[in-house]
């Protein structure tokens, strides 16, 4: 992890899921199982309990600035296990583009950028709404003038019900439970995996 922080400039990796004692814990799990929460389940189990200051369980979510790195030096900070895994899941504060604005900063390191796609989705609980889920792709170069990649990345949201009494937009704390995002990352192929029809093998 290392050799690959210092190749990519510093990608950040304050994870505690890094672990070796998380590593062996799902390299031990049988052929089949993985780690592959469902949208209810990445709200309900760790984004909100990260929110909270909770304990979380066993997972394979890293801590980074997102939109200081594009998709390619994350990927090759944050190898896959290639037998297990076809996703990336991280946790990222949610930046504002301009201070007095509501839009949220899209930039992917130098020459990239996000770009929200569709509407979003609802995340309930039964009728319990838990939050929303994001689309969006990846474009290279400047906005306006980029080219579109086959990177996408779903953001996770959480339901401001939800939002523990106190929390204030502009909290100074980088986890503040407004401002934070959960994401997951993939670059798809032309085959689909069969548990989420919008991701697919890098």
């Amino acid at each position: 992890m290392e050799q690959n922080q210092n190749k990519n400039k510093g990608v950040a990796a304050d994870c505690s899921t890094s672990s070796d004692d998380v590593e062996r814990y799902f390299n031990s799990l049988p052929v089949g199982y993985r780690f592959a929460p469902s949208d209810d389940e990445l709200i309900r189990y760790y984004l909100l309990r990260k929110i909270n200051n909770e304990h979380l369980p066993p997972n394979r979510i890293h801590v980074v600035d997102l939109y200081n790195y594009s998709p390619q030096q994350l990927a090759e900070t944050y190898k896959l296990n290639r037998e297990r895994e076809s996703q990336w899941y991280f946790f990222t504060s949610r930046e504002k583009k301009y201070p007095n604005g509501s839009r949220p900063k899209r930039n992917a390191g130098e020459l990239g950028y996000w770009k929200a796609t569709g509407t979003d989705k609802a995340i309930l609980d039964g009728k319990k709404p838990l939050g929303f889920r994001k689309s969006l792709d990846y474009y290279e170069g400047r906005q306006r003038d980029g080219t579109k990649t086959n990177w996408k990345m779903h953001e996770y949201l959480l339901h401001q019900s939800l939002v523990p009494s106190g929390a204030t937009a502009r909290g100074k704390n980088p986890l503040q439970p407004n401002q934070e995002t959960k994401r997951r990352k993939s670059k798809p192929s032309e085959s689909p995996i069969s548990w989420d029809s919008h991701y697919a093998k890098p």
